[in-house]
Parts: C-alpha cells; structure tokens; sequence
C-alpha cells in the first residue's frame, strides 16, 4: 500500500487515506478546484467511521469556523444532491448524515454541501467561505518517477533537461494561474532560453482554445508586481538574467502599459504583457533537481 504522497497530506492508516484540511476559507467552487489542482479530490465522506474521524480533523481548525465544505451539491437538479464524482447520494450512508430539517435550500439559493463540527451536513449558498479538506485514497496515489510527482499530467521534453512541464488549456487569471501551479507544487514557467521558448510556443501551437479572451499569448512567471516598470520573474531574477528578454517589436512603451503588468509569451515567440485578471492558457513547470526524500510522507492524521 502506498503510504507516501505529497508532504502536505496527512496519511490516516485506517482508512488508507491521505487528508489536507485547508485552514482557509474560500468558496465552494474554488475548493473544488483547488483540491483538484493539487490531485485530489474536495472530500467525500465513505463511511459513518470515517466522519467520527474528520470530526478530529476539523478540531484542529480555528474556533471561528463552524463547518468545512465537502464534495456535494445539487446545481444540476435541485434537490438531487450529488457528489464531484457525478454519483448520486440518494440510497447511500451520505443521506444518514443530514442535519434536522435539512437539506432545506433556504431562500432557493443553497446548492453545495458543509460539514458542521459535529459531523453532519446541512445545504448553504456556493458562494459562502468555508475551510475545506481534500482527500486521495493511497491505492489511487500514482507516482511520477521523471518529474518526482503525483501528478501525471507533468512531463519532460527530451530537448530540456531538469523541469517537467504541464500545460493547462483552461484559461485562468494570472494570479489564479500563479496559484494553481503553487498547489502542484510547481510553478508558474520561467523561460531560461530561447531554444525554450520555441519549445513553449509548441504548446500554444497544439492548443487553440477559441474559448480564451486572447488564444493567442500564454501567461508565464514574470510580471512587474514587486517592482513597477521593472520585469522580473517570479523568483526575482530580471529577464534578461533568467535568460530570455525578447520583447514583442511591437512591444508599447511601458509607462503606456501601466495597467499591463503580467507576463505571457505569444505565438511569435515574444514576450508581452496582459491584464493580470485577463484570463489566459498558461503553462506550469516544476524543476526536477529534487530529491525523492523530500517527498516523503511524515505527518500522521488523527485516526492514527
């Protein structure tokens, strides 16, 4: 049994199950998409035994927080409450937990599913803020030997040696972008030649997506956050000392692209700036100079 995952998950033995409560709070949809960034799944409570375990979990968050939001919801078909796993939960042990007098869809508004302290679910708005756990059975963690990961969807190019790319087609913002190849455990890509950016166009190249605001740039690590009218990557190294600088010819002068501060590339291989909220495909990378220890899994959860 694989009892080794990334080194934010807590292993729970008796459910060979790995765990990571999010002590923060944030809506539904963004803890959904934040466990799956990150290979897992926004809990799905099993079995009753299971949930007198999450109650131990959910001990360890701050007083403030009254529940955590788990992997259901019903905005597909009100009142047909299923799981992110598409499976309904009419029939099953999930319907044993529902608070009194819930699910109730207050003001016809509540559509995804909280887990209260006590171990019991009850329906509130999307839109509310609740902490949230993730969750992978260990029989469904599958390791990436070439890029020292869990994650499948990294790859390496045999014309780059030490970094693991994935592409994400969906286009996020950059901040959001930024974020979702944080919780890989990756980051943001960082062109260090131009040999590599040819390479990263063939990204754009293999993927047109006309649903994007702009299909035609790809968000990467570099923006002048930390240092207005001075691009740097998001390591703090200038462009030109990360290795690529080549600008667009047709690139404005940059105190007019005030409002412009993060980075892409476009499919002529130059670098331009965006609108940080502008959403864009964008490229992960994840360097591969990593020990395999470092992956190892320490922390126990409280079934333990």
């Amino acid at each position: 049994l694989a009892q080794k995952f990334r080194i934010d998950y807590m292993w729970a033995h008796a459910y060979k199950t790995f765990y990571r409560l999010h002590d923060l709070d944030t809506n539904w949809h963004q803890a959904r998409q934040m466990c799956e960034s990150e290979g897992t799944t926004l809990l799905i409570p099993d079995t009753l035994d299971e949930v007198e375990n999450l109650k131990l979990l959910m001990s360890n968050m701050k007083a403030h927080y009254t529940a955590i939001f788990v992997g259901i919801h019903d905005s597909f078909s009100v009142g047909n409450f299923i799981t992110v796993k598409g499976v309904p939960i009419a029939g099953t042990t999930l319907e044993l937990l529902w608070a009194e007098g819930q699910p109730d869809n207050l003001n016809g508004s509540e559509h995804c599913v909280v887990m209260t302290r006590e171990g019991l679910l009850d329906d509130r708005p999307c839109t509310d803020i609740y902490p949230f756990v993730c969750k992978i059975l260990g029989n469904d963690t599958k390791y990436n030997d070439a890029c020292d990961n869990f994650d499948s969807d990294y790859a390496q190019h045999p014309a780059i040696s030490g970094k693991c790319y994935k592409f994400h087609q969906e286009p996020l913002s950059w901040h959001d972008a930024y974020l979702s190849c944080k919780l890989e455990e990756g980051r943001l890509a960082i062109i260090n030649s131009a040999k590599e950016a040819n390479i990263v166009v063939g990204f754009l190249g293999d993927n047109l997506n006309s649903n994007t605001p702009d299909p035609n740039i790809l968000h990467l690590g570099f923006s002048d956050l930390m240092f207005p009218y001075q691009y740097r990557t998001i390591t703090g190294q200038t462009l030109e000392e990360a290795g690529y600088a080549s600008w667009t010819p047709e690139h404005e002068n940059l105190k007019m692209e005030k409002l412009k501060r993060c980075g892409a590339i476009s499919r002529t291989g130059f670098l331009v700036t965006t609108y940080c909220e502008r959403p864009a495909m964008f490229l992960c990378e994840r360097i591969i100079n990593i020990t395999p220890s470092s992956t190892e899994n320490t922390n126990t959860a409280a079934a333990d």
